[in-house]
């Protein structure tokens, strides 16, 4: 509420210009009485979001879980490249057979986004367009466009390498081998353990040290691999994390023999092993290793029994001329300069013949820098590594969905649309259930509000309404300020959940507040259903005299007899109900997506102090998606 000389301005001014705002305005049209219909159609919601329909299909029988990014959402920390501090805008998980169909709810404004797949398998992150419905993305297209840019020409001659490595075959001048199986020779890994190896390729992407989380990693004596029974050999390429252009190499030794590191002779297994987009394509690609018989002087396709596998990562070996730069990294840490161990061999616990190598480049010592698997065909033919630990398994996931409101606290008069008199900045962690019971269901939310200005002289509460959920899904609520619990329970004078958590906004002004929702396990609940801000809504001087935003309905508690009165469009001309809009068109609040809302100053209308506020508006959305961004004189 400001002072009255403003809201008389404005009624004149909406009166001599309500013509003009999409031609709505109930009233004596410019012939004299006629009067204008006021179609629902014909009002604005002022969202500034969008129901997207995202479709993913990965091409393969395996859950995937996966994170959307309104940012490129990695950067290069030394040779490795991280995660950035920012939250994924959504996260969820595919069915069995990798596919994903849902709607996703995105800030209207969003023209992009990156994808990050916890799977071995993927490229990540993926550039995404969001179209005009959402995005389709098919895992398997993708992979071939990327294969079209590349160029055939084997340019091995070109391209570096030490001396005494041989080579299976020859590659081009990006590194992709012309060796790869092909596509009807494959070899499928199992479900179950490429789970386990995208739980434990996750779990490196983050700040953790392997050997230290893990202890019982940690080996006196090599990580090569022993045969003890004749077999095939086959490797799976995994997405690496290396910001260098590393190669991959092994050799072969008998039990007990004397080798000299520096001339065994070296097989090279990979050319290139980096996080470089235009190796991609090479992601999930396999080569069969061959072994080197020194009695015929052949390559071999079985490795017989008895034989050890070393295993050498050459840091900064591809395309570098100065073989002096290279970091020459192995299986066996004696041969380390550091006598570091720089890899880990882990078998699957359950399945035979599976294996997952890890080696690390550098100093960060997460191992993720080359990762790929190793696929043994006879039964029990390798002996026993250490397992995949157990606990790297996750059964959750979680994405943050953040954003501002503004309230006008006049309603059902018209106000001043300077939308300041009550401003909320909120952060919500949804997660998401990713096992077998709570697959993509919502779990809990974790939602902070915290009020950032009050420009009234009312006094204005504050609360939500959960719309779409009873109260019997939902197993605990808590409400917290500064740490200290406040209540434990919803609002029993309501019908549906709902918190209240202020009735005065002077006396918790920039005070956070935490709401921490628990939904019921294996329940139903999705975060379609339960997205924040929920149904947001404040109350003016007394509890029945609420506003919230256009279109959402008031609580059970709400003074119905307000609504209709004053500026307040109560039914549009053909008796459908209409919630919280005036009758010039205008809101009485307002939701911004994915930003923290710089308010006008004082009696300053919106749609003065944000120039692009009114096109965004008379187009219903369809420009100026951004105008929030974009401030008078900035």
């Amino acid at each position: 509420m400001k002072t009255k000389f403003w809201v008389i301005c404005l009624l004149v001014l909406f009166a001599s210009c309500a013509r003009d705002i999409n031609n709505i305005y109930t009233g004596e049209g410019e012939e004299g009485n006629k009067k204008e219909e006021i179609k629902k159609e014909d009002f604005f919601d002022f969202s500034t979001t969008r129901n997207n329909q995202v479709i993913l299909d990965y091409g393969m029988k395996v859950q995937t879980i996966f994170s959307l990014y309104d940012e490129y959402p990695l950067e290069l920390v030394g040779n490795t490249w991280e995660f950035k501090s920012i939250d994924p805008i959504y996260a969820g998980v595919t069915d069995e057979n990798g596919k994903f169909s849902s709607k996703v709810t995105l800030p209207s404004s969003l023209g992009k986004v990156w994808l990050v797949s916890e799977n071995v398998l993927v490229v990540s992150p993926i550039e995404l367009e969001l179209g005009a419905e959402g995005l389709v993305f098919n895992y398997n297209n993708y992979k071939a466009q990327l294969a079209t840019g590349v160029r055939s020409r084997a340019v091995m001659d070109g391209v570096p390498y030490p001396d005494g490595y041989e080579t299976l075959g020859e590659w081009d001048k990006d590194g992709i081998p012309k060796y790869l199986l092909p596509e009807s020779e494959k070899q499928e890994l199992p479900t179950a353990f490429l789970a386990r190896c995208n739980a434990l390729a996750d779990l490196t992407r983050y700040q953790v040290k392997l050997l230290d989380k893990f202890e019982n990693l940690r080996t006196t004596g090599t990580n090569d691999m022993v045969i003890t029974k004749s077999t095939n050999l086959i490797a799976t390429y995994f997405k690496s994390s290396a910001g260098w252009q590393d190669m991959v190499a092994y050799y072969t030794y008998k039990e007990g023999e004397e080798i000299d590191i520096n001339t065994i002779r070296k097989t090279l297994l990979f050319p290139r092993y980096s996080s470089a987009s235009i190796l991609g394509q090479l992601v999930g690609s396999q080569v069969m290793l061959k072994y080197w018989n020194p009695d015929t002087k052949k390559y071999e396709s079985e490795f017989p029994a008895g034989t050890h596998i070393g295993w050498v990562l050459l840091g900064m070996g591809f395309g570098n001329e100065n073989l002096g730069q290279q970091y020459f990294r192995y299986s066996n840490p004696k041969y380390n300069t550091d006598n570091e161990q720089r890899s880990v061999l882990l078998s699957d616990p359950e399945l035979d013949n599976y294996f997952f190598m890890a080696m690390e480049d550098n100093n960060d010592m997460r191992f993720n820098d080359v990762q790929f698997a190793i696929t043994a065909s006879t039964v029990s033919s390798v002996e026993p590594t250490p397992s995949i630990p157990d606990e790297v398994g996750k059964d959750e996931t979680s994405y943050v969905v953040k954003g501002s409101l503004a309230f006008e606290d006049n309603w059902p008069n018209q106000g001043d649309y300077d939308m300041n008199d009550v401003v909320i900045y909120y952060s919500s962690t949804m997660v998401i259930g990713t096992d077998s019971k709570n697959q993509g269901k919502l779990l809990r939310t974790t939602i902070t509000f915290t009020p950032v200005n009050n420009g009234a002289i009312f006094t204005n509460g504050f609360g939500f309404q959960l719309d779409e959920v009873a109260k019997n899904s939902i197993s605990s609520v808590m409400i917290s300020r500064e740490g200290t619990i406040i209540s434990e329970s919803f609002d029993p004078e309501y019908d549906k959940p709902v918190v209240i958590l202020f009735s005065d906004i002077k006396s918790v002004l920039n005070k956070p507040m935490k709401v921490v929702i628990t939904y019921n396990y294996g329940g139903v609940v999705n975060d379609e259903k339960v997205l924040p801000p929920y149904n947001p809504f404040i109350f003016v001087n007394t509890p029945s005299h609420e506003v919230h935003l256009p279109g959402y309905k008031p609580t059970n508690k709400a003074d119905d007899t307000l609504r209709g009165t004053e500026n307040d469009l109560r039914k549009d001309n053909a008796g459908n109900e209409m919630y919280y809009i005036s009758k010039d068109n205008m809101p009485f609040a307002i939701h911004i997506s994915g930003s923290e809302f710089k308010w006008p100053p004082e009696s300053m209308p919106i749609t003065e102090f944000y120039p692009q506020f009114e096109p965004w508006r008379k187009s219903f959305g369809g420009e100026n998606k951004d105008w929030y961004l974009h401030p008078k004189g900035q």
